[in-house]
């Protein structure tokens, strides 16, 4: 029996959850496969795009992610991703594992976060992946004259993670979809 908050959708002839009411019970146990994804890969394609022209943008980023699967990056004030989120906050993000083949792709709503205390923890955790992955704590962002540091939160509204390495009878999606605007928002960085 389902808890009565819980509405399955149907996705493929099997049923799931809506997003944001799985999110709400226990985010990272409901989806276990995309939170570990998520959470052992730090870097990422962000894809922006200003409001006006709708001419596309993409940039490599370093990314955490809380519990509820909400991801976390920096950037600078004056970056064209910044620049973008600031007149169209709508953004998607492509993480890709090239040992497996895996690839998540997410979207969803973008806000700046004004807490010096999250910045400062954030950028340590970026320099922490930088050092990971390139042998550096020094991050691509911390090398442009762009203007301050910016904290921006994710919120999905889908995430899709795919698995191709397998032949085509195996299950190559794994969904999670929101019917509402947004979830609450994560009070903590993980790293």
């Amino acid at each position: 029996m389902l808890p009565p908050t819980l509405s399955p959708l149907l996705l493929a002839g099997q049923a799931i959850f809506a997003y944001s009411d799985v999110m709400a019970l226990a985010p990272s146990s409901q989806n276990p496969a995309i939170a570990d994804f998520l959470s052992r890969n730090h870097v990422a394609v962000l894809a922006t795009a200003y409001e006006k022209t709708a001419v596309p943008h993409a940039a490599a980023i370093y990314y955490t992610v809380t519990s509820k699967l909400d991801l976390f990056f920096v950037t600078k004030k004056d970056t064209t991703k910044s620049r973008n989120l600031r007149s169209n906050p709508i953004a998607a993000l492509v993480i890709y594992e090239s040992s497996s083949q895996t690839t998540a792709q997410v979207n969803g709503t973008v806000q700046a976060i004004d807490d010096p205390e999250k910045l400062k923890d954030a950028l340590a955790i970026m320099a922490k992946f930088s050092q990971e992955t390139a042998g550096t704590p020094v991050t691509p962002i911390s090398r442009l004259d762009a203007g301050d540091y910016v904290l921006y939160e994710l919120t999905p509204q889908n995430i899709r993670l795919a698995g191709y390495k397998y032949n085509l009878k195996d299950k190559i999606f794994d969904v999670a979809d929101s019917i509402e605007e947004s979830i609450e928002t994560e009070e903590t960085l993980e790293s």
